[in-house]
């Protein structure tokens, strides 16, 4: 069976890319009060972030994983215990707002102010990821 080459840099790309998309489509989310959504898409954001960085870092394609510690992990990159917490606080982003259950707590919990204030933390853990690229 013949290889083909891995085009990192094209990976990376696509990864940085999307997460950018993404990080678009939360605020506009924000903008338009549908909080629990801007945050799920800053999760998705920093999820396809943290692909490209494992892809930059590993020259190996990103393990299919929604976990943010986990894929930081995988990259190698030393992380601050801050930004552990805090990347484990955004997984009930991406679990809370797929798989709601029946009393839709997240929902009532993604006040404008409590969503305004998490959502200023996804975009400081962005650009810090981003800068490791």
């Amino acid at each position: 069976m013949k290889k083909f080459p891995f085009a990192v840099k094209k990976t990376v790309s696509y990864w940085v890319e999307g997460a950018e998309y993404d990080l678009g489509v939360a605020n506009a989310m924000l903008k338009t009060r549908k909080y629990p959504y801007a945050l799920f898409m800053g999760h998705l954001a920093l999820e396809k972030l943290l692909k490209a960085l494992v892809v930059k870092r590993t020259k190996a394609h990103a393990p299919f994983s929604h976990s943010l510690l986990y894929l930081f992990e995988k990259s190698g990159v030393k992380m601050p215990d801050a930004m552990k917490i805090r990347l484990s606080e955004f997984m009930e982003f991406h679990l809370e707002a797929r798989y709601p259950d029946a009393s839709r707590a997240f929902y009532k919990k993604c006040t404008k102010g409590y969503t305004e204030a998490r959502f200023k933390e996804i975009k400081e853990a962005f650009k810090w990821i981003k800068s490791k690229l």
